[in-house]
């Protein structure tokens, strides 16, 4: 067996490994490989605990990207960076040079495969517009037929709040019938992405697996990031001098 593959896995938020944890750990435990170490870390320095809105996207984005440096500085082979909202994801493609992928890119990437049409469904109701405009940002915007969100927190997935399994199928009945997807980006833990999966009848991307497994695909094809197309700053030494602080 050769060199472990290292993937450095970042929950963008303060107690994000107390808080999502074990649904993380869920979600997870199907992709275990012996050739592949992946490192969880949370970001205590953060001022938030969940994210919703472009404001939370913004608080948290350089953290995670500090994260990202930090990654690549201990010899890390990719980094994936927490959060279907996306903090720092392109931020952090230019800064670094070993794959950085993010939820929402991904998920979109595999729904693409295996549909024609894919609806986003779960999460806080503030974000779909910060979904929608990753589609566009991607060129997804022509695939995606919905986002469809129900009225809870991403601190009710993270505990499972109950009734919240019977919202999702619910709209995700509702994505397939009346907005034409024919395959669903989900949400919560792996219960309620299996439950999704045989009541939907249609394949449900899960967002962490899929940038986990992205982020290993792409250190096994040895790729990564074109610079072309996410330039190093020129300022970059200095860039990575700096240390955000919340007080």
């Amino acid at each position: 067996m050769g060199k472990k593959i290292r993937i450095y896995k970042i929950m963008p938020v303060l107690d994000g490994l107390k808080e999502w944890g074990k649904v993380q750990k869920g979600l997870l435990e199907p992709l275990k490989n012996p050739e592949v170490d992946i490192t969880e870390v949370d970001l205590p320095k953060s001022p938030i605990k969940e994210i919703s809105s472009s404001v939370h996207v913004g608080i948290v984005a350089m953290l995670q990207v500090e994260e990202a440096m930090r990654a690549e500085e201990e010899g890390f082979d990719a980094v994936v960076l927490g959060c279907l909202d996306e903090p720092g994801v392109t931020e952090a493609k230019e800064v670094i040079g070993i794959p950085v992928v993010g939820e929402a890119e991904s998920s979109m990437h595999y729904a693409s495969l295996v549909g024609r049409k894919f609806s986003f469904v779960g999460g806080s109701p503030e974000s779909k517009g910060i979904l929608i405009d990753l589609a566009k940002k991607y060129g997804f915007f022509e695939k995606l037929a919905s986002v469809r969100k129900i009225n809870v927190t991403p601190l009710d997935f993270a505990s499972n709040k109950i009734g919240l399994v019977d919202k999702m199928i619910i709209e995700g009945k509702k994505a397939i019938e009346y907005d034409g997807a024919d395959s669903i980006i989900g949400y919560g833990d792996i219960d309620c992405i299996n439950f999704l999966r045989s009541e939907l009848g249609v394949p449900v991307i899960s967002p962490v697996q899929a940038s986990v497994i992205m982020a290993e695909s792409l250190v096994r094809l040895s790729m990564s990031h074109s610079k072309k197309a996410y330039p190093i700053p020129n300022n970059i030494l200095k860039i990575k001098k700096l240390r955000l602080r919340y007080e």
